[in-house]
């Protein structure tokens, strides 16, 4: 049986996505900005782990938000945004400014906002939470209405989020989109096997030459490889995956992305105990070049999808 539990962070909202058997869970922080805030699966020894890095109190929510986005919906665009302007069918667009050091906006404006729940479903081979929020587009720079929904399972077949983005405006719209979940590893990512495809390596803060490889298509151990680097998707797949296998665990985790999200970011901090490995629609500063920003007229739709499962 899988049921939807309310459990709040401090004065944060939370629900968890609880297979009831197992007690294995996703944790959704609905107070504060969508974030996936944990996931505990049962690895290869039958022991129950937690394999997502999120906030375990109200306290590291409020003082490292700023820095970590640990989870979060990344919405109108991911990424970073140059000085936090823009410009859209003619008109410049001044955005606020949250990565100080680097004169950006960094994740555009969602990542810390409540989210509604507008529905739960318990069932036996799945639980579903659907939230939303709805933008006015009162906020400095972006004046633009859209409401934003999210369908979020949890079940046999792993973790699947739905993201429906509406124009409820009256005119057209610039809009990106992405997640930014902390995989965590209790031994560090060095031993990790990392896998993730045909992709391109289009942009790095960490150092690492621009190439249309990465080295990592056939699966390889992490070692003491540095990531701060968007990725483009170049499979043909109608999911795109990206795994990661904890031999301490006997587990693989894997991220997947439908077409939509045609680009990734992964981020290794210094901890050198998680990795930020983030589905986004488009790459850095993209309001700027137009890569990979999709146009919605008044009224238009736009659907995407990812996921996670972990393989024992």
């Amino acid at each position: 049986m899988y049921e939807v539990k309310h459990s709040p962070l401090g004065r944060f909202e939370a629900y968890r996505l609880t297979n009831t058997k197992t007690n294995e869970y996703l944790e959704i922080l609905t107070g504060f900005g969508a974030g996936i805030n944990a996931l505990e699966v049962l690895n290869g020894k039958g022991e129950l782990i937690s394999v997502v890095d999120g906030y375990r109190s109200e306290e590291e929510v409020m003082k490292t938000h700023h820095s970590a986005f640990k989870g979060s919906k990344l919405s109108p665009f991911p990424n970073r945004l140059t000085a936090g302007k823009f410009t859209f069918d003619g008109e410049d667009y001044q955005m606020f400014v949250n990565e100080i050091d680097r004169n950006n906006n960094l994740h555009g404006l969602l990542h810390f906002r409540p989210f509604e729940v507008i529905e739960t479903v318990d069932g036996e081979s799945e639980c579903k939470l659907i939230i939303g929020y709805n933008y006015l587009g009162t906020d400095q720079g972006f004046p633009f209405a859209y409401e934003l929904i999210l369908d979020i399972s949890f079940g046999e077949g792993g973790v699947k989020i739905e993201t429906q983005i509406e124009n409820t405006g009256s005119s057209n719209m610039p809009i990106g989109d992405g997640w930014h979940p902390y995989f965590q590893f209790e031994n560090g990512v060095d031993q990790i096997e990392l896998k993730m495809g045909a992709a391109k390596r289009i942009s790095s803060l960490a150092g690492n030459e621009v190439s249309d490889t990465h080295g990592f298509e056939a699966g390889k151990v992490f070692g003491n490889t540095a990531l701060d680097d968007c990725f483009e998707v170049k499979s043909s797949e109608e999911a795109f995956v990206i795994s990661m296998t904890d031999p301490s665990n006997e587990l693989e985790l894997q991220l997947w992305q439908d077409q939509a999200y045609g680009y990734y970011q992964i981020y290794s901090p210094d901890t050198r105990k998680t990795l930020a490995v983030e589905p986004v629609t488009c790459p850095p500063n993209a309001f700027n070049t137009g890569v990979g920003v999709v146009t919605l007229k008044p009224g238009g739709k736009h659907q995407l999808s990812c996921g996670i499962k972990a393989i024992k």
